[in-house]
């Protein structure tokens, strides 16, 4: 089932703003954009589709595609006549040199009655002169389009915006929150707002999206290249020395017709490989994004590279586009470790196709290796429930589907390798598997044909006396791991939970996999000692909890609030409680002994302190301790 998101997003961040070009910059704090509650009820779903263009017209924006948002997006603390624009940089209009921009369309998800469309230009940073505008008789839900009376042609070198007027309500769910901005397309990418600042005067903020893109698009006129297609850069790939990586280089296709083929060029770290051609599953459509595989030769030396692809070729012609490279990093690394997989599940009570989906799962793991499949389930992403943990919610940032979630869904090592259900065009973490057999299919891939920069390794202990159990997660990275933004993400779950009220479960239904406890949502960082680290954890263990059903399941993984699809899951390891050794074991085999000791904050204490007491051990392991 579908849902649209509740929690507060950040979405206005690192705001600057100026009343005139010639005054100085002011950098400010943060501010937010709440999603409207009331749009769960109204969806922005378009009542009719967008009109057909010609052949020689185009839509550019922050993407090109027809998505529009299932929830409204605004400003509240900034109410008045307001206008919000998009940013068409040198680089989005680069293509179009010499073309005329005709018409604008704007996506809402709440009427705004009247309005007006323009196009302005960029002058000394900021908007300035208006260059072309026209009215709206009445801005209603879904795409509105209009055509400007006076074309514009595209010149060298410039920067525009292009935008709409609203009223922005300060505290009306029904109104405050009406335009759209989704999840495909180029969400680094800033927003303008004509806003009162302070109540007073009126002046441009620029706001970055924070990974959404604006449904603000212009229609772009004029004599396409027959073959034309753009590569995006993409980010790093993995491979053996000696062997073959693969990068999956995202394109849109300027062409005048849908094209099926690409020719392209690797170089790595300056040395030119062959032309190859990659053939295109499914084809790309004329004004369409897609993606297309590249094989990425390793070489003889182990390090990180640079890697370029250049498209040469468009269904056997040559390859129009000004921009034809995309630009990475190749990972060759000469040990490689074996990757176990983390499956980690989106539910809840509230949705009757779950139990269906969590069925497939236990199917799957009743003949799964369990020294290396882990499970964990977020409550989330089709409401929540009794179950649900701040980390579930948390985790639906990682849906790429045009800014909606929905449950059932799983990832497998976070891995961004399926097509989005909603976003055209666009990749995610996220899929939904149709049995069980569609499971194993995906977990052997992930098991057999992918490997680790970093191997793990877990010791749990019980402390009887205070309850206590000391978690101690270990691991190893090769030479060409990317420690510094690596973290240590740890989950306790426990098996065989009644449900309350499971829609589509039946009475007897039980939940599995059920967070219920975990250091952060993302990981923490790791203090690495060279190539490995060594970090322990004291949890308690609540008398409600049935130990023989618990499990701890601890992941090495990324976490990039800027990319929704580099959040990879480096590795994993897991064990149950009932292969704890006593405490006095594990601390006999340690054999180490205090060294330092920091309070929550990191400074350095002397003694316990009340609360979380940092310990560091005379071994290189940090243990986290609880006083009370």
């Amino acid at each position: 089932m579908r849902r649209f998101l509740l929690s507060i997003v950040a979405f206005a961040l690192a705001l600057t703003a100026s009343a005139q070009a010639s005054v100085q910059q002011q950098q400010e704090k943060y501010r937010v954009v709440e999603c409207n509650p009331i749009m769960v009820k109204h969806s922005g779903a378009v009542s009719k589709a967008p009109r057909k263009i010609a052949s020689n017209q185009r839509w550019v924006g922050y993407y090109s595609s027809d998505a529009l948002a299932d929830y409204g997006m605004g400003v509240p603390s900034y109410p008045g006549e307001n206008k919000v624009a998009i940013y068409l940089t040198e680089s989005i209009l680069k293509p179009y040199i010499g073309m005329k921009i005709v018409g604008i369309r704007f996506g809402l998800c709440a009427d705004i009655g009247q309005s007006s469309v323009f196009l302005s230009q960029i002058k000394d940073g900021y908007p300035d002169q208006v260059l072309t505008y026209t009215y709206v008789q009445n801005g209603v839900t879904g795409w509105n389009e209009e055509t400007f009376p006076k074309p514009y042609t595209i010149k060298a070198g410039e920067e525009l915006v292009a935008g709409f007027e609203y009223t922005q309500y300060g505290d009306d769910e029904d109104h405050s929150y009406p335009f759209s901005a989704v999840a495909e397309g180029d969400g680094s990418t800033p927003i303008w707002f004509w806003c009162s600042k302070n109540g007073t005067d009126y002046s441009w903020l620029q706001f970055t999206a924070g990974g959404k893109s604006m449904s603000i698009q212009v229609l772009v006129e004029g004599e396409f290249p027959d073959y034309s297609v753009k590569p995006y850069s993409f980010k790093t790939v993995r491979g053996m020395v000696g062997g073959t990586a693969v990068a999956n280089v995202k394109v849109d296709n300027y062409s005048a017709y849908d094209i099926s083929k690409i020719g392209y060029v690797v170089t790595v770290d300056g040395v030119a490989g062959a032309e190859r051609t990659a053939v295109v599953d499914g084809g790309i459509a004329r004004g369409k994004s897609g993606y297309f595989m590249a094989d990425v030769p390793c070489g003889a030396t182990e390090g990180v590279k640079d890697v370029t692809v250049e498209v040469t070729k468009v269904d056997g012609n040559n390859n129009e586009n000004t921009d034809r490279v995309a630009k990475g990093k190749l990972n060759v690394s000469s040990t490689r470790f074996a990757r176990n997989l983390c499956i980690e599940e989106f539910t809840t009570e509230k949705c009757p196709n779950c139990p269906r989906v969590a069925g497939y799962l236990h199917k799957y793991l009743e003949k799964a290796d369990l020294s290396r499949v882990y499970a964990v389930c977020h409550h989330a992403a089709f409401y929540t429930d009794w179950l649900t943990q701040p980390c579930d919610e948390d985790l639906t940032y990682l849906f790429n589907d045009a800014g909606s979630t929905y449950a059932p869904a799983m990832m497998f090592n976070r891995e961004p390798d399926f097509k989005s259900a909603y976003a055209s065009g666009e990749m995610d973490n996220v899929t939904i598997p149709g049995s069980a057999d569609d499971i194993e299919l995906l977990a052997q891939y992930y098991l057999n044909s992918t490997d680790a920069d970093v191997k793990l390794n877990m010791k749990v202990a019980y402390d009887e006396g205070n309850n206590l159990y000391k978690i101690t997660v270990s691991g190893e990275s090769n030479n060409v791991f990317d420690k510094e933004s690596a973290r240590l993400t740890l989950y306790m779950t426990e098996d065989n939970i009644a449900a309350k009220s499971q829609a589509g479960g039946g009475s007897n239904f039980v939940h599995q996999h059920v967070i219920r406890q975990y250091n952060t949502s993302w990981g923490e960082p790791i203090t690495w000692n060279g190539n490995s680290f060594s970090q322990t954890f004291e949890w308690e263990v609540d008398d409600t909890w049935k130990k023989e059903d618990i499990k701890l399941v601890a992941l090495v993984n990324k976490y990039n609030r800027k990319d929704v699809l580099d959040n990879r899951i480096e590795n994993s390891i897991g064990l149950s409680l009932s292969e704890a050794t006593s405490i006095q074991t594990l601390d006999a085999d340690e054999n180490a002994v205090e060294v330092a000791r920091y309070n929550a904050a990191g400074q350095r204490i002397n003694g316990e302190q009340k609360g979380l007491n940092i310990v560091k051990l005379s071994n290189g392991t940090t243990l986290k301790v609880v006083v009370k």
